[in-house]
């Protein structure tokens, strides 16, 4: 690994914050706190994934899905210690494993939506019917294919973390830890700032490519959330919901082009086809609609209200219950 120097990313205010003092108190060790939660998400990921390869289940599919999130949050933060190339392989590692589950979720998704319209939308049936067996072909690929995941090099690229987390450690004080990672947090938020004012109501590739760079964000603040009191759980469940309108948006877009598929493969009535299209648009555009009327909730996020110093860890509740979403995100 080469030898990153995270104190090229102070600059000159932030050095003398950390010289006078300003940052965390002595209780307070950011990197500590990073190699811990490095230690705890790995060892969560592997009971997870062990669970969903031996009983595979949908609630399976979604805590091994949670704990490749959480994993993946922390190797987000770690990103302020250890330079971008010796994280890539683990972070590509970890992605390809969610993107196994990907079709998978986006059918049972699917399914929740178009079972809500099947009542009205009597056209609605068949494409239901569609979908259920899609569900059962990408529920057999899925199942096999997680039986294949091997982790054995991202435990060695993990490890390779640790020790360099230890040997930053001896090199920089915690507060010049918290200049760095506050720093690394603010070039985030001003990504996604930056993506928000290039939104477009007729182009949902740009609200895409802010829920992207707003999940980077979120799951940094959450890496470090239980060093930082300003981030309570209801901030957290304020930026879980902000991101799920998003999503919605994009499921809706995946459903959609899986509506298109359908009509080309079965061969189903025009006109029934296009009635179905239409309320799926009407959808779609009340969604968007609804994002952007909240879409300036986004300064609320960072830093949050209060924001001070870090402090000792305190003990978080266990997955909050997310707001109503149609997809169960983390």
């Amino acid at each position: 690994m080469s030898h990153f120097k995270p104190e090229h990313f102070l600059n000159r205010a932030g050095r003398r914050q950390a010289r006078a003092g300003a940052g965390p108190g002595p209780t307070a060790d950011v990197l500590k706190h990073l190699d811990d939660s490095l230690n705890a998400q790995w060892r969560r990921y592997r009971k997870r994934l062990k669970r969903c390869q031996k009983h595979f289940s949908e609630d399976a599919v979604h805590a091994s899905r949670v704990a490749t999130r959480r994993l993946l949050a922390t190797i987000e933060m770690l990103g302020a210690f250890i330079p971008e190339h010796d994280l890539r392989k683990a972070r590509r590692t970890l992605k390809h494993h969610l993107d196994i589950f990907d079709q998978l979720r986006d059918t049972q998704v699917q399914l929740v939506y178009v079972g809500r319209m099947a009542g009205t939308f009597p056209d609605a049936h068949a494409f239901y019917d569609w979908l259920q067996g899609r569900q059962a072909r990408f529920t057999r690929e899925t199942r096999k294919a997680v039986k294949h995941i091997r982790i054995k090099r991202l435990g060695r690229c993990l490890a390779t973390f640790e020790k360099e987390l230890r040997r930053q450690r001896k090199k920089i004080t915690g507060e010049q830890a918290f200049v760095v990672v506050r720093r690394a947090i603010n070039q985030a938020f001003a990504r996604v700032a930056q993506l928000c004012r290039q939104v477009r109501a007729g182009d949902t590739k740009t609200i895409h490519r802010t829920r992207i760079a707003f999940k980077r964000f979120r799951y940094m603040v959450e890496a470090l959330a239980p060093l930082l009191p300003a981030v309570t759980p209801d901030h957290r469940r304020a930026m879980r919901g902000y991101q799920c309108m998003m999503g919605d948006i994009q499921d809706m877009e995946v459903l959609l082009a899986a509506l298109d598929k359908f009509v080309q493969k079965e061969g189903v009535d025009i006109r029934s086809a296009r009635r179905l299209k239409k309320e799926l648009v009407r959808w779609r555009q009340l969604l968007i609609e609804i994002y952007l009327n909240a879409a300036g909730r986004l300064r609320r996020f960072w830093p949050p209200p209060g924001l001070g110093q870090p402090t000792q860890k305190r003990k978080n509740k266990a997955h909050e219950p997310l707001s109503a979403s149609t997809r169960r995100r983390r």
